[in-house]
């Protein structure tokens, strides 16, 4: 961070300014105790903040803490020194774990605060245009001090983790990416195994049974139109477009019917078949919610 006296340069706060403040701490430093009252009320209106002053000596040296920083907002001196402690002040809200939006919006609190006692104070319109100009350089200056040295702070407790972290996700991508190829290839390998399932049939609906063979021919081309959505499903997904999970349930349902279409040919026992057409039932009808909720996603 710059000097002091760099960061009071570019806030373009000169000779002029240093002379309204003191005029400033004649008419603020006095309402020192009316702002920690005031900024103590305003903490305790937020669960959050109010979480933080759970004793009674916690409040009052909150209050005590406020008093004297808003004195030395007028008095400085504005040198290192009062950098140093400005920089420990956005630190130790790091280490407490307060949110930085609060440190701003209580700057903003004190902002307003002192906006509405300056206007009372002072009634020479130019006069109170120029304190109000230096008050928002002096509260502007340390809010950005405090806001420099809290995220410093907070880089600092995270940039260890922050490195291992985006390391991992990145080898876990990796992975998963892998993991998608080889799930790639045992789809395709699936696929050729139903193709040559397919075939077999086909092959035994001509050669012997002509009714057995067609059905079971059906049932695999059933199964073989699923692993192709399936499929192309999965190289959509590679090429980063959703996976959706209905594919495998149409699967399922595929293979069900195909061992429906069996069961009736092999003549099965009448309990084998109702748990078949349970089943079947079942998938159905999450079949149908999933089209119902995806219905109701799109419209």
């Amino acid at each position: 961070m710059d000097t002091m006296k760099d960061i009071l340069r570019h806030y373009q706060f000169g000779a002029d300014d240093e002379s309204r403040l003191a005029t400033l701490a004649e008419v603020l430093s006095p309402e020192a105790d009316a702002l920690a009252e005031a900024f103590y009320q305003y903490l305790a209106s937020d669960p959050y903040t109010a979480a933080f002053f759970s004793t009674p000596a916690e409040v009052e040296r909150r209050k005590s803490t406020m008093r004297n920083w808003f004195r030395d907002l007028f008095t400085g001196p504005y040198d290192q020194s009062h950098l140093r402690r400005l920089e420990r002040v956005g630190k130790v809200h790091v280490k407490i774990g307060l949110s930085g939006h609060y440190v701003n919006a209580a700057m903003h609190f004190v902002r307003e605060f002192c906006h509405q006692r300056v206007a009372k104070a002072e009634t020479d319109p130019a006069m109170r245009e120029a304190l109000v100009g230096t008050l928002n350089k002096i509260l502007d200056v340390h809010l950005d001090i405090l806001s420099s040295s809290y995220r410093e702070a907070e880089l600092g407790t995270v940039f260890l983790s922050r490195r291992f972290e985006s390391g991992l996700v990145r080898w876990a991508e990796r992975l998963v990416h892998g993991l998608n190829l080889v799930l790639m290839v045992g789809l395709l390998a699936m696929a050729i195994g139903v193709l040559s399932l397919f075939v077999a049939d086909v092959i035994n609906a001509f050669s012997t049974d002509l009714e057995g063979g067609v059905i079971r021919a059906l049932g695999s081309l059933l199964i073989l139109w699923m692993m192709i959505e399936l499929l192309q499903a999965e190289v959509d997904h590679l090429r980063g477009g959703r996976f959706h999970v209905r594919i495998f349930l149409e699967l399922a349902l595929v293979a069900f019917i195909r061992k429906l279409f069996i069961a009736a040919l092999e003549n099965k026992d009448p309990i084998n078949f109702g748990l078949i057409l349970a089943g079947l039932l079942v998938l159905g009808l999450l079949f149908f919610l999933m089209a119902r909720s995806g219905e109701r996603s799109t419209s």
